[in-house]
C-alpha cells in the first residue's frame, strides 16, 4: 500500500517538477531526514494532490495564498511558484495570488512573498506584467 502511495506521490510531484525529481527531493536529505521527506511526496502528493475535484493549477493556487499567509516558507514558495508555472497559471495568476492575499495574511508578509515570487518567476524565464496603476 505505501508503495502505491509512494508511486503516486512521486508522478504528481514530477509533474510539477519534472523527472525524477522526487527521488532527488528524498536523496538531498540525510538518514531518518529521507523518512521525512518521503512522508511528504506520499502524503502531500500521493494522498491529497492525487485527489480529485481540483485541477494541480487550483491546488498551486491555493498552496501559494496559504504560503503567502503563513509567512516565512520562502522555499515552499519559490518551488511552488515553479510548479504553478509548470501546472499552467501565468505570472498575472501566480502574482493575483498574493496581491489577493494581502487583506489576509497583511502587507508585511505580502511583500516578503511577492518578492520572492516574483524573482523566482524572473529565474524561470517568465515575463513580469507592468502594474495596473503605475506610480506618478
Amino acid at each position: 500500500m505505501d508503495d502505491d502511495r509512494l508511486d503516486r506521490g512521486r508522478r504528481r510531484f514530477e509533474e510539477l517538477y519534472g523527472p525524477g525529481t522526487a527521488d532527488n527531493l528524498i536523496a538531498g536529505q540525510k538518514g531518518l531526514a529521507q523518512d521525512l521527506a518521503r512522508y511528504g511526496v506520499e502524503f502531500n502528493f500521493g494522498d491529497v494532490y492525487s485527489r480529485p475535484g481540483l485541477t494541480l493549477a487550483q491546488r498551486e493556487m491555493i498552496t501559494i495564498g496559504v504560503l503567502v499567509a503563513l509567512g516565512g516558507l520562502e522555499p515552499q514558495l519559490r518551488g511552488h511558484t515553479r510548479g504553478a508555472l509548470n501546472a499552467g497559471l501565468t505570472p498575472t495568476e501566480i502574482l493575483e495570488t498574493v496581491i489577493h492575499v494581502v487583506q489576509y495574511s497583511g502587507f508585511p508578509k505580502a511583500l516578503n512573498a511577492i518578492k520572492v515570487v516574483t524573482e523566482r518567476l524572473e529565474e524561470c524565464g517568465a515575463e513580469i506584467p507592468p502594474p495596473l496603476n503605475p506610480a506618478s
